[in-house]
């Protein structure tokens, strides 16, 4: 990773060291974490970033790494480091604008964790390499890279919907769909590798 990979190994450390950090100090956690509240009447425009690299417990950080580790190098040795950048922070910024607006007068709404720039790495990573297979923890079952985002899309849309869980589906839709139009929009060839690796030339 230090070499083909320097920014994920550099994300992955400072995700790791910001979120040990929020674990032992609440003060770290509440002042990092997207809370649209303070945003527009304190001014704290940061948070819009910093959110994504604190997490709620060791098993959520433990679930992002493991998705973070799986698919970034792949998609900074394909795409550069510049754009991988982009394309993960990007991605975590723009997954926080809609939320942040929804809920700017909800004074009890926080989100926090790095779900929505993993999602953009996977839809990112699926441009490059469409013929790739995607198993998940939690369904062990090798799926087509494309058949797996249909899946999620899907399960974002209705877990959005339907409130499922303690957990932010529409930021990780919106983070999906920010690193599917960031990596077109910095790699125009990506959308060329993809259609072409499921056989359908442009």
């Amino acid at each position: 990773m230090i070499t083909h990979a320097p920014a994920s190994l550099g994300i992955l450390i400072l995700t790791i060291g910001a979120s040990a950090l929020a674990f032992r100090k609440n003060a770290v956690a509440d002042r990092f974490l997207l809370f649209p509240w303070k945003v527009f009447r304190g001014n704290q425009y940061e948070r819009i970033l910093t959110y994504g690299f604190i997490h709620a417990d060791l098993m959520h950080l433990l679930f992002n790494l493991i998705a973070l580790y799986s698919v970034s190098m792949y998609v900074e040795a394909v795409a550069g480091t510049a754009r991988f950048l982009v394309i993960y922070l990007g991605s975590m910024i723009l997954a926080a604008v809609p939320p942040l607006f929804r809920h700017r007068n909800d004074a009890e709404y926080r989100a926090l964790g790095a779900s929505g720039a993993v999602s953009a790495l996977f839809f990112s990573g699926m441009l490059y390499f469409p013929t790739a297979k995607i198993m998940l923890l939690f369904l062990p079952i090798p799926l087509p890279w494309p058949l797996f985002a249909v899946i999620f899309i899907v399960v974002s849309i209705l877990g959005a919907r339907k409130n499922w869980g303690n957990v932010g589906h529409d930021v990780h839709l919106y983070g999906a769909l920010s690193g599917l139009v960031l990596t077109i929009v910095l790699d125009p060839s990506s959308l060329n590798r993809f259609f072409d690796g499921v056989g359908l030339a442009l």
